[in-house]
């Protein structure tokens, strides 16, 4: 028993002592994982001390940068006053330096048109010299001529043929000088023509020069505005390199604004040299119109001045002949002479009237003509800086895409290197989970110990005597659980306040789930908004494709009109050249009359009368010349005008190829942008999917901490406490982390909001351009208008000119009355009567070819009419065959009776009669058409009357064969 008890004692005491081991190993762990709770509160208290130091620190240097920014803003604003005030003073004073280079240009171009004048003036002096030098030497050969066959009759001491040879030396000479100093003047008239267009060159020169030196000053500004942030930069220390980057960003934002605002600035600019260009090329054509108003009214005074001495010589010319009339009393012969000669001359003033008229309309149209091209010029010159900003605004576009892409790369890196965080914390708190359990295990294991000794005890209070040795021990057991359960009442305390505490994070972060709901909402808002503001751009697009095919039909209409315009055109110039030949011919013919009639006449008149009509005749001349020389010129103007026509034409044809270009550009601009929201769509989406799945699975994990009751495992709950917090800190990281992804998708949305509205800004310009190039057509289809206008005036003209040919003919038949005697009428009257029935009969006879020619077309318009009647019905045949063929194919697809058979052969029986007798008419047709071209004069009513007994036949022969078919079927 002794040796029992001693064993059991000392078990006991081991028992005591292991059991007290383990009880400070355990209050050891507690006070362990307390002091880590603390410590994270500690660190966690901080963190938070720390970051709410540094926003206060942010938000004063946010402070400081705003005023740094209003700051920068008050300098640039007053840099860009100073600057608009230096380019008005410089404008003005280019303005001004224009005007006096003008001016003085304008004073120098006057000189040189007087020098001109003077050269010209000279010229013709000089010429008129030559040709009375020419004309004194022409009678001086005729009279070597006569002295020497004087010479030859009279002896050989009596002349003296020196004197004559020294003479013709001393004229030829004297022409040598003369042809001298005209080519000097023609070099001076040269020179003078380079040193005017050298002076136009430089007018055209300041202008474009005017804008280079206020763009030098802008990017010197800019270079110093750079190299000032640099040396800035530069001065701040290494141990704020973090916040530097900051401020670096930041200062490159309001660079960046500041660029716009240059950007701006320099499309403003562009905008005034714009104006400014508009405006000095509208006073050039008011200049220009000004000078050709000026020589108008300087030919006016010319034709005025040629009007009155015309006119005083015709008084003049009056009064001779009225004192003629009195003072002579001889025949009444020379008087109609003389009246003959007054109209004759009244004549030729109406048509020098008619002439110069005639100039001044050509003067005005090549005046026209300049001023189109000019427009059409500055025109050209305006698209091609409107290709240059097309171009670099695609330039810019690209490089925003290129930005945009490089964003989007970024955001995918850093998306990643946030869900390799989220797996690595994921993986911490497994571990710890796992050692925890591993400690609940061990303090249960440790639990059912303590149970044991307690079973031990009491066996052994049952066994032992000494009752006082075991109160003791229970007292101390007692003492023990008392402690115990202190803890454990702490530890529930500790529990339930972690537990609100988690409840409070609860709310907080279902809050911050609502407000990302909002969020997510608002962005899918604004994708809603951006869809329907692509759909109208889409429709816009489809309005301007709309306008483009409007603009090509437009476009296909006038190349019509133009065609039949130069049909019409051609046909008219046909018609004149046809005319101007029969005049040609006629003049030609008249003439030949009038050589005659004057050798004739010239046999029988005086010597006085002889030099009258001499004189009449070389009028005469000069006329015809003068008419032929403006059937030239406006041949000429005419074929200038074909060219111009097809010259714009042409630019209307290219304006019309860049439109279509520009367009397609657009829309392949929108469909890559559709593409990119697509993309953006499907990233938020999926975003949306890992948002709503997160806080899920976040709440089924704290939901399954919570689980397990507290009255049943207490120390588990002790222990379990501070996985429980780190999770909440952890999602409290989450959570944080999040809305940096979806600031990062309202960046991009915000970029693309931006890109949409330059799209609208882009296709607000193509529809201006396309407007201005609808105005640009008005304006070419009322310059069309206008030169029909003036080609009708032509035709009036060229009709006036027949006119007075005709007036001058009748004016030559009288003459030719009065001056022939009386015993040459008869003859003449003959002739006069011959010519004119030829005429008549030529007149008659081309008459009858036009109504032959005509009825001709008429009987081809007619008999062609028949035939594609005739073809009509071959095509409702033949269409009548088809549908017999269909119902032949579903009779053999479904088999009924073969009394069906028999119809249906029956009616393929007809077909086939048809259809030879098609072809025979078809065959009839042809010969018919031959035999039109080739006696279309001869058997037009007969061909007629056979189509359409052919086409009665025809048809009366379907009717019957219809109707025999349908007795058939009955």
């Amino acid at each position: 028993m002794s040796n029992g008890y001693r064993t059991l004692s000392q078990h006991l005491n081991d028992l005591k002592k292991e059991n007290f081991s383990l009880k400070l190993r355990i209050y050891f762990l507690e006070e362990r994982m307390q002091q880590k709770y603390e410590a994270s509160r500690e660190d966690i208290y901080k963190r938070n001390i720390e970051l709410k130091v540094e926003v206060e620190s942010l938000k004063r240097e946010l402070q400081d940068k705003k005023q740094h920014l209003d700051k920068t803003w008050a300098d640039v604003e007053n840099l860009n006053s100073q600057n608009e005030a230096e380019l008005r003073r410089q404008f003005e004073e280019r303005q001004q330096e224009t005007e006096h280079v003008y001016e003085l240009l304008e004073n120098k171009i006057q000189l040189l048109q007087e020098e001109s004048r003077l050269a010209k003036n000279e010229a013709a002096r000089m010429a008129a010299l030559v040709e009375a030098e020419k004309e004194c030497n022409l009678e001086l050969s005729e009279k070597l001529k006569g002295v020497t066959k004087n010479w030859e009759e009279v002896p050989g001491d009596q002349v003296n043929p020196e004197r004559y040879t020294e003479a013709l030396a001393q004229r030829d000479k004297r022409i040598e000088e003369l042809n001298q100093s005209l080519a000097a003047q023609e070099k001076l008239v040269e020179q003078l023509s380079q040193e005017k267009q050298q002076l136009l060159h430089l007018l055209e020169e300041p202008a474009s020069m005017e804008v280079q030196p206020v763009t030098e000053e802008l990017l010197k500004r800019q270079k110093l505005n750079s190299h000032e942030t640099t040396v800035t930069h530069q001065s701040v220390s290494d141990s704020h390199l973090a916040e530097l980057q900051e401020k670096i960003q930041q200062t490159e934002a309001t660079n960046k604004i500041l660029q716009e605002k240059l950007n701006e600035m320099s499309y403003e600019l562009k905008c005034a040299q714009e104006s400014s260009q508009k405006q000095d090329g509208t006073i050039q054509n008011l200049k220009e119109t000004l000078k050709s108003r000026e020589s108008e009214t300087e030919e006016l005074y010319r034709v005025i001045e040629g009007q009155n001495d015309t006119m005083a010589k015709l008084r003049e010319m009056l009064h001779q002949s009225q004192l003629g009339q009195l003072h002579s009393s001889e025949g009444t012969a020379p008087a109609q002479q003389q009246v003959a000669l007054l109209d004759l001359q009244s004549a030729l003033f109406c048509s020098q009237l008619e002439i110069q008229k005639l100039q001044r309309v050509v003067r005005q149209k090549e005046r026209q003509l300049a001023d189109a091209k000019q427009c059409v010029q500055f025109v050209e010159a305006a698209a091609h800086e409107r290709e240059q900003q097309k171009e670099a605004s695609w330039k810019h576009n690209r490089e925003l895409r290129k930005a945009l892409q490089q964003l989007q790369e970024e955001l995918q890196n850093k998306s990643q290197q946030l869900r390799a965080q989220e797996a690595e914390k994921y993986n911490k708190i497994r571990t710890q989970e796992q050692n925890i359990q591993h400690l609940n295990h061990s303090l249960s294991h440790k639990e059912q110990l303590l149970q044991e000794f307690q079973e031990l005890l009491q066996y052994r209070d049952k066994s032992d005597k000494t009752l006082e040795a075991n109160e003791m021990l229970l007292e101390k057991l007692r003492q023990r659980i008392h402690d115990k359960a202190v803890a454990l009442e702490r530890a529930i305390d500790e529990k339930f306040s972690a537990v609100e505490e988690k409840e409070k994070e609860l709310r907080q972060l279902r809050l911050a789930v609502r407000e990302r709901d909002h969020d997510l909402e608002r962005l899918r808002g604004v994708l809603s908004s951006n869809e329907a503001t692509m759909q109208s751009m889409e429709s816009l697009l489809r309005a301007k494709g709309l306008e483009v095919e409007q603009l090509s039909a437009t476009c296909q209409n006038l190349q019509w009109l133009k065609e039949e315009t130069e049909t019409k055109f051609t046909r008219w110039q046909k018609e004149q050249e046809s005319i101007i030949q029969q005049l040609q011919t006629s003049l030609h013919d008249r003439n030949k009359e009038v050589e005659d009639l004057s050798a004739t006449l010239l046999c029988k008149l005086e010597p006085g009368r002889s030099e009258v009509v001499e004189e009449l005749c070389q009028r005469l001349q000069r006329k015809e010349r003068m008419l032929q020389d403006l059937l030239s010129d406006r041949n000429k103007q005419v074929v200038e005008h074909e060219m111009e026509i097809q010259g714009l034409l042409q630019s209307m044809n290219s304006r019309e190829q860049e439109s279509q270009a520009a367009a397609e550009k657009m829309v392949q601009a929108l469909m890559e942008r559709n593409s990119e929201l697509q993309a953006l769509r499907q990233y938020l989406g999926g975003r949306d999917s890992t948002m709503s799945q997160a806080p899920i699975s976040k709440q089924r994990a704290e939901v399954t901490s919570i689980g397990p009751p507290l009255g049943e495992q207490t120390e588990q709950g002790s222990m379990q406490i501070p996985s429980r917090d780190d999770s909440t800190s952890l999602t409290a990281k989450e959570d944080a982390s999040i809305p940096r992804s979806i600031l990062g998708d309202l960046d991009t949305v915000a970029g693309l909001e931006k890109e949409l509205s330059n799209a609208k800004e882009e296709l607000e310009l193509m529809a201006k351009k396309e407007r201005e190039s609808q105005m640009e057509l008005s304006a070419l289809q009322s310059m069309m208008a206008v030169q029909e206008e003036e080609l009708q005036v032509q035709a009036a003209d060229m009709e006036s000119l027949t006119r007075n040919v005709q007036i001058k003919e009748d004016l030559i038949k009288d003459l030719q009355m009065q001056l022939v005697d009386p015993e040459d009428i008869p003859a003449m009257e003959r002739l006069t009567q011959e010519v004119l029935l030829l005429r008549e009969k030529v007149a008659t006879i081309e008459s009858q070819g036009q109504e032959i020619s005509g009825n001709r077309r008429q009987q081809l318009l007619l008999m062609l009419e028949g035939l594609v009647d005739e073809r009509s019905r071959l095509n409702e045949a033949l269409q009548a065959e088809r549908q017999l063929y269909s119902s032949l194919v579903k009779f053999h697809a479904h088999p009924e009776s073969s009394e069906r058979d028999r119809s249906l052969q029956v009616e393929l029986e007809g077909a086939q009669v048809l259809r030879s007798r098609l072809e025979e008419v078809l065959g009839r047709s042809l010969e018919r058409l031959n035999r039109l071209e080739t006696l279309a004069a001869i058997g037009g009513a007969a061909a007629g009357d056979d189509t359409e007994d052919a086409s009665t036949e025809f048809t009366d022969s379907i009717e019957e064969e219809a109707a025999r078919n349908s007795h058939q079927q009955l």
